[in-house]
């Protein structure tokens, strides 16, 4: 790779950085970063059996963390991927294993609450969602990939889907919106490149894209171009650049080395740079787009001595613009269980403000909003000074729901399993009592049958008494009596003991009823 004569060959990071300590970082495989960032908080999904969490962070407050006190677990499996809304620093969404996405209003004031539940929920996918991603400038609509091989973009006040992109032959991997929002360019695990309206859903554009199967990932640029990170034939990690008037020929691709990893590509609009980290590398590249944007230019690397399971990165406005920071990375360390904060910086020997570094950028109001976009309107984001927005504080805007998402399935399959349950109870009361009765009737039969018992017992015993004073009245008197009865043998007991009716029979039922009332 050429090295390219730039203001930006020298950007450096810091070797001795601040940590966010014992954060149990997920060590889910799938392919997403795992971490997002603005300037109040950072999220970062967490490891945790059964379910799945993330846990939300203060950027104001790095050291080691009580992570029972800032996780939030409202989620029914893994959570895939977590984003922050760029119009409000208050509200995150998370894309889970179980089809849904789900948005949660942290509060500057209380933060994560215990049992923090979200404040609204979308439902339309069949399978995983395998990524999120907000709209550049429309407010609350955001977009989101899917293993059942669909795109969808959604109203998040409303709850609703109005835009549904498909034509996918395999897993989707990466999604990114143009800088007015009005195309959506995908990849996919088919090697194919595909650009959809925003509007319609309608597919634009196909084309062939990195010729491996492995995980690749597009970049929308400012000036329309696609830059993309993946992977050739033979597994060499490689970068490229296309114009989509001529996506048959790329306008430039870098070769960078064999590793495994997969490349997550962060893109600065206003400086024209691209950051590319891999999952498990221990650097950060930097890349230049030329100002013709026909090539891509290596400038130089951050590297460490630590892997990284994923990278945040801070939006433009959450930059300390006195030390000359161009961009702030959150890099995680699942091994140590680190959130390491990495500032990359352009040396200058002037104090003052560098102009050149801090154009206008992407400021805190949206451009317009959700219904205004699903009506076909496009806008570009709205800009302000930097210096603005860095003195500026953002208030907790919060979040109103205005309609709930559908969930009439979900709700009716809850309904039946309820009613499922309610009848195996009425059915088990139903045995128990009739159990119960035929404990009874037992108990009246054994009373009867013991009654009965003494009763010929005692009769058996008097009669063998008077019959025995008979013979020996005779025996004294001398004289036989031919005519006396015989002394009869007792009356014998039952067939069957009572001991047999009365234990096991009870018994044998009681356990039944035992066994009944634990199921």
């Amino acid at each position: 790779m050429t090295v390219r004569s730039s203001k930006f060959r020298h950007i450096f990071g810091d070797k001795n950085v601040k940590s966010y300590n014992a954060i149990p970082v997920s060590k889910n495989a799938h392919e997403q970063p795992f971490c997002s960032v603005n300037p109040k908080f950072v999220a970062v999904v967490a490891e945790q059996i059964g379910g799945g969490a993330f846990l939300v962070l203060k950027t104001d407050r790095i050291a080691q963390v009580d992570c029972n006190t800032c996780k939030i677990s409202k989620h029914n499996g893994p959570v895939y991927d977590i984003k922050w809304n760029p119009y409000n620093d208050n509200l995150i969404a998370s894309a889970c294993d179980d089809g849904l996405i789900r948005l949660f209003n942290i509060t500057d004031e209380r933060g994560v609450e215990p049992n923090h539940a979200p404040v609204q929920t979308l439902q339309g996918h069949g399978k995983r969602v395998g990524g999120i991603l907000w709209h550049p400038s429309a407010e609350n609509v955001l977009g989101s990939f899917s293993y059942d091989s669909t795109v969808r973009l959604w109203n998040a006040e409303k709850g609703q889907d109005f835009v549904t992109c498909q034509g996918f032959t395999n897993q989707i991997t990466d999604m990114s919106f143009n800088y007015d929002g009005s195309q959506i360019v995908t990849t996919c695990k088919d090697k194919k490149i595909r650009i959809f309206d925003s509007h319609t859903g309608e597919s634009a554009l196909e084309a062939p894209g990195h010729d491996n199967m492995k995980v690749s990932r597009c970049v929308f640029l400012k000036d329309g171009k696609i830059f993309t990170a993946g992977f050739k034939t033979m597994s060499q990690r490689c970068c490229r650049l296309y114009d989509p008037r001529n996506m048959l020929k790329m306008l430039t691709e870098l070769d960078l080395d064999s590793s495994t990893g997969s490349l997550f590509p962060y893109y600065d609009p206003d400086l024209n740079l691209i950051y590319l980290a891999g999952k498990g590398d221990s650097n950060i590249r930097f890349f230049e787009i030329s100002s013709e944007g026909d090539q891509v230019h290596f400038l130089n690397q951050y590297s460490s001595g630590e892997a990284q399971r994923g990278l945040g990165q801070m939006p433009k406005r959450g930059l300390d613009s006195s030390i000359n920071e161009i961009a702030r990375f959150y890099k995680l360390n699942v091994a140590k269980k680190l959130v390491s904060v990495v500032p990359l910086k352009v040396p200058r020997q002037s104090k003052a403000f560098a102009d050149d570094l801090y154009p206008n950028t992407v400021g805190l109001n949206a451009a317009m909003t959700a219904d205004e976009f699903a009506e076909g309107k496009n806008s570009e984001p709205l800009l302000a000074p930097f210096l603005e927005l860095q003195q500026a504080t953002s208030t907790s805007k919060g979040f109103t729901a205005t309609e709930k998402g559908d969930n009439s399935e979900e709700v009716a399959a809850l309904r039946k399993e309820v009613a499922d349950l309610k009848k195996t109870v009425t059915e088990r009361d139903a045995t128990i009592s009739s159990l119960k009765a035929d404990i009874s009737q037992l108990q009246g039969k054994v009373e009867t049958l013991e009654s009965e018992n003494g009763r010929l017992t005692a009769a058996a015993a008097e009669t063998n008494g008077e019959d025995e004073r008979k013979v020996m009245t005779s025996k004294t008197s001398g004289k036989t009596d031919k005519h006396v009865t015989p002394i009869p043998q007792p009356i014998p007991s039952p067939i069957f003991p009572l001991s047999i009716i009365r234990t096991p029979n009870l018994g044998l039922v009681q356990r039944m009823i035992a066994e009944l009332q634990k199921n």
